[in-house]
């Protein structure tokens, strides 16, 4: 890792916490400025990184649409929809890059917890769906595609850089998890602190794993 990578690296990592700050502290203004460019840090990261491969131009594309539906989502009238729809196109992104490096043959087991875990989060939110009932779904269904994919590439691709990003995907999940439950279920103290952290984590994993 040459010093430019660990110059985003680090201000990734202060813009990050900034960006968390100013929504504890409700200063909307310096949000709207420390959210999306945290985000466009370590896309200059990732834009940095070599080698250059299929892998490495989805991962920056899910940059990309992440950042639009972050920005969707941080919006005074938040625009939820077109936020999820960024964010579908993000996982997609990242479905394709973890397919492109696996082989047919996957593991079974893997399955399973992410069929619970989509029936526990549909039972507590669904009443509450309302006209989302559908996006919700669809985004949910293509979440876990890319999830259980992210899991079988330490399985096929053993190695630091696999559990980098099978982490990155469970961390992205588990965001996306507690945003459903405080918008649809019950809003709760510091969620946002924790959809935060889970999210810039999750991407900063997927970045890593290139």
């Amino acid at each position: 890792m040459n010093i430019v990578e660990l110059s985003f690296l680090f201000c990734f990592c202060l813009s990050s916490i900034s960006a968390i700050t100013s929504e504890v502290h409700g200063k909307k203004w310096l949000a709207y400025v420390f959210r999306p460019f945290t985000i466009i840090l370590l896309i200059g990261f990732v834009l940095e990184s070599r080698p250059l491969s299929f892998y490495h131009e989805a991962i920056l594309l899910a940059l990309v649409f992440s950042l639009l539906g972050d920005t969707m989502m941080m919006l005074k009238k938040k625009r939820f929809l077109a936020g999820l729809l960024f964010f579908l196109l993000a996982q997609a992104a990242l479905a394709s890059a973890f397919y492109s490096r696996l082989k047919p043959g996957f593991l079974p087991w893997p399955v399973w917890p992410l069929v619970l875990l989509a029936a526990l989060m549909l039972g507590l939110i669904w009443k509450n769906l309302g006209k989302y009932k559908i996006p919700v779904c669809f985004y949910l269904l293509v979440i876990l595609t890319m999830a259980r994919l992210a899991l079988e590439l330490p399985h096929q691709l053993p190695g630091f850089k696999s559990w980098l990003a099978a982490s990155g995907a469970l961390f992205f999940l588990l965001s996306d998890a507690i945003l459903a439950v405080n918008q649809f279920h019950r809003p709760f103290k510091n969620a946002q602190v924790l959809i935060l952290s889970t999210f810039y984590l999750a991407l900063l994993l997927l970045s890593l794993s290139i």
